[in-house]
Formats: structure tokens, C-alpha cells, sequence
């Protein structure tokens, strides 16, 4: 892709020398011995801006717009990782906001979730879905059922596209926008953002 800007002739990622057998030699970062996490199923960090224009009914009708996209609710959660792990908080806000809404994971049109690591993002949809961590750990008893692999990251997430440290959110935020516009009005959408180790952060859309 030739991107418009002075000295910029391609993207950074994904890399165009990518294969399988590159990413299986690749060497785990963390656990050297029997790790399974390295640099090919980690998001790298890249150069990226962001901003979010939002507002309500009241200001778009001042300004003649008709809005697209509505910000239906949000849930917030925090864990301690050096209890619960790194990066788990998703698991558990997840859960509360679809059972606030009685809603399935197989009832949302498009999820868009950071993958800060390949694992992490297995591990969230795994805890998520099971009964006993969404009861002990999110008080949930509601069942969201399973996800639908189809509908996450479907036009690729962080380890592709990478992950701009303080614009991540944005971006991911403002890419579900635009693919729901793409949708049938009453689509909804969910955005899922880890960070700083316990937070996380989601949010559930709704095409107007």
C-alpha cells in the first residue's frame, strides 16, 4: 500500500517476508524453555494517531448529522495479574455487559478485541465462556454461549496491524464504527480493550 505522506512508501506490517515456517522458529520471549509466546504471535509496537469524535442527539442535530453508529453501554473491570493473571480483565467485563443486555456472544455481529498476545486473547474467550469463571470470578450466571471465531478481528487485530501505545483503543474503537456502518441497522458490536496489565475496558455498539 502507498500510503499519502512524505518519505512513506509502505505499510510496516504485517511484514510482506512473513511465512509459517519463520513464525514457528521464532524464539519464546518470556519462558525461554517451554514458553510459547514470541515476537510472531505478539502485537508489535508501531507509529499510530487516533482521535474519536462522539456525540449526542442534541449536538448532531445542530450540525445536520445523522448519526450511524449509537454507544449503547460500557463495563470497566480491573483485576490484580499478579493474582488473576496478565491481561484478564476483559474476561470478566465481557460477560457483565452481555448478561446486562441478555445477549449471546453469538448474537453480536462483529467483536473487535486487542491481542496485545495470541494467548491472551484465547485465554479471554475461554474464561469468558466458561460457566464456573463467569460465576466466580464475574458473577455471572447468564449464559453467553460460545463465540464466534468468524466475527473476531475479521479484518485483522493488533498482531497484525499493530498496536500504537495511547491509540490502540481508538483505533479499534473507530474500525468497528466503520465496519458496522457497513451492516444492517440494529447490528451490534462489541469493542474490548486490555491495558496496563488488569485493566479492561468494553463496549457495546449498536448500528442506528
Amino acid at each position: 500500500m502507498i500510503l499519502p505522506f512524505a518519505g512513506i512508501e509502505h505499510d510496516t506490517f504485517p511484514r510482506r517476508d512473513t511465512c509459517l515456517e519463520k513464525l514457528a522458529k521464532l524464539p519464546a520471549v518470556f519462558d525461554h524453555a517451554s514458553g510459547s509466546i514470541t515476537a510472531g504471535n505478539s502485537s508489535p509496537l508501531t507509529d499510530g494517531a487516533a482521535s474519536i469524535w462522539v456525540g449526542d442527539t442534541e449536538g448532531l442535530a445542530r450540525l445536520g448529522v445523522k448519526p450511524a453508529v449509537k454507544l449503547v453501554d460500557w463495563e470497566v473491570d480491573a483485576v490484580d495479574f499478579r493474582v488473576d493473571g496478565m491481561l484478564m480483565a476483559p474476561a470478566r467485563a465481557i460477560p457483565r455487559l452481555l448478561a446486562r443486555h441478555r445477549l449471546r456472544a453469538e448474537e453480536i455481529a462483529l467483536w473487535e478485541i486487542h491481542e496485545a498476545f495470541a494467548a491472551q486473547l484465547i485465554a479471554n474467550l475461554k474464561a469468558a465462556a466458561d460457566p464456573v469463571y463467569r460465576h466466580e470470578k464475574a458473577g455471572v450466571d447468564f449464559d453467553i454461549g460460545s463465540f464466534p471465531m468468524d466475527r473476531i478481528n475479521p479484518n485483522g487485530g493488533s498482531i497484525a496491524l499493530g498496536h500504537p501505545f495511547g491509540s490502540t483503543g481508538a483505533r479499534i474503537l473507530s474500525q468497528a464504527v466503520n465496519e458496522l456502518i457497513a451492516m444492517p441497522a440494529g447490528a451490534c458490536a462489541v469493542v474490548s480493550v486490555c491495558a496496563d496489565g488488569g485493566q479492561g475496558t468494553v463496549a457495546l455498539l449498536q448500528r442506528v
